[in-house]
């Protein structure tokens, strides 16, 4: 069995002149729902055996508070630039390429591609656009990672900012 939790990172400061869209941090709303986020998975007892995020600042930000809520090693944090703003085809290329010997993981993204991933692989036009600091949930029964493909996936759970509220 596999697991996939994908993230799309909390709300970020708006576009600044002197910044570009890459550089844009978490702002004040956006750490606070990372925090809650990473709570809440630590609450729940989620645990990743690795991470692949976006190298830009927000996603960045947001990946690492949930590594140091859930005490993940460093070495299992991965920044991949591909994931910045990537379509469908390229998330799942991503996924495929996951180790074998990893079970559960977090991708730590962006819209509309996460949106779009979750929907691919859980075949579930329910779902709708991952809102900021939504956390997504997708298992499947698979041996090996290269065999995920669109509707094998169930989904597990959908957590957002304001469910760690109510905790």
């Amino acid at each position: 069995m596999k697991q996939l939790w994908i993230l799309r990172h909390a709300h970020a400061e708006p576009f600044a002149d002197e910044a570009t869209d890459f550089e844009r941090r978490l702002d004040k709303r956006g750490v606070r729902e990372a925090e809650a986020m990473a709570a809440l998975a630590g609450s729940l007892q989620l645990q990743f055996e690795r991470v692949v995020v976006s190298p830009a600042a927000r996603t960045l930000a947001t990946a690492q508070q949930m590594a140091q809520v859930l005490a993940i090693p460093r070495r299992h944090v991965h920044a991949d630039e591909r994931i910045y703003l990537a379509q469908r085809k390229t998330l799942v290329a991503i996924v495929r390429a996951l180790p074998d010997e990893c079970g559960s993981a977090l991708l730590v993204g962006h819209n509309p591609g996460v949106s779009r991933l979750v929907r691919w692989l859980t075949d579930d036009d329910g779902i709708d656009e991952l809102r900021p600091a939504t956390l997504v949930g997708v298992a499947a029964d698979l041996r090996h990672w290269s065999d995920a493909d669109a509707g094998l996936f169930e989904r597990l759970r959908v957590l957002r900012p304001e469910d760690a509220d109510r905790r």
